[in-house]
């Protein structure tokens, strides 16, 4: 285990799991640890590692920086209400594939398992 090579606790903003995490700028974020920095990222639970995201200034920190999350949201959002509320909004890949499956199951007997179904439902 001494011969692995050690992590570092830093990472770009593109690397960062989500918008909830705090971007540090660069110019703040000394990349080499102090004794008291080096204890605290020494941690035994390799299932959390607590990384330090700065904000990288090559081309894919600004690409990444220039995503809006909360408008791509909000856009899949209007999609699926649209697809909830307007038969006509679909698109006709999702007919064909609804009439296919309505096809493939026609004949399977499912009736008789309704009440089995609700019971597992209700526990």
């Amino acid at each position: 285990m001494s011969r692995l090579p050690r992590y570092t606790p830093f990472r770009p903003d593109f690397e960062a799991p989500g918008p909830h995490v705090t971007i540090e700028s660069r110019s703040g974020v000394s990349f080499e640890l102090t004794p008291e920095q080096d204890a605290d990222y020494a941690d035994d639970d390799d299932d959390f590692v607590k990384y330090r995201y700065y904000e990288s200034h090559k081309v894919l920190g600004k690409l990444y920086r220039n995503i809006d999350e909360r408008a791509i949201f909000a856009e899949i959002q209007e999609r699926s209400q649209a697809y909830k509320t307007d038969d006509a909004y679909m698109p006709e890949i999702i007919h064909r594939v609804w009439y296919l499956v309505k096809q493939t199951c026609q004949n399977i007997q499912w009736e008789h398992l309704r009440t089995w179904a609700k019971n597992i439902m209700e526990k």
